[in-house]
């Protein structure tokens, strides 16, 4: 997710295994940066820390970020179910939330996107 061309292999390693974690708890929407943290045996502030330094971003921001670019994923591969269920595969408890987000992101509405396919 973020530009790691001009990191060292160990950061982009780092950013990498972070991606991973990421991924494959994007579903989970109790999944907390406490989780991350604990998976690379660091704590919240180190992760915090190492995380903004590498990419100008929270964590938080990181784990949205990601979870707008797999509903993107997801739309354009030609979704074409309910919000609900788009929001829910991200790690969002509530459509509407999920479409300002995502509105916020990207500057359209999900459900406009929906439509397209």
């Amino acid at each position: 997710m973020a530009s790691k061309s001009n990191h060292s292999p160990a950061q982009r390693e780092w950013l990498n295994k972070v991606d991973r974690i990421i991924a494959s708890n994007l579903k989970d929407s109790s999944f907390v940066v406490a989780q991350i943290a604990m998976q690379l045996f660091v704590s919240e502030r180190q992760f915090y820390r190492k995380l903004k330094l590498l990419t100008g971003k929270t964590p938080n921001q990181y784990i949205r970020k990601a979870r707008m670019i797999k509903a993107k994923e997801i739309i354009r591969k030609g979704y074409t179910g309910d919000l609900n269920k788009l929001a829910k595969m991200v790690g969002y408890q509530r459509a509407d939330y999920f479409s300002t987000v995502y509105y916020e992101h990207y500057g359209v509405r999900p459900n406009d996107e929906i439509k397209r396919n």
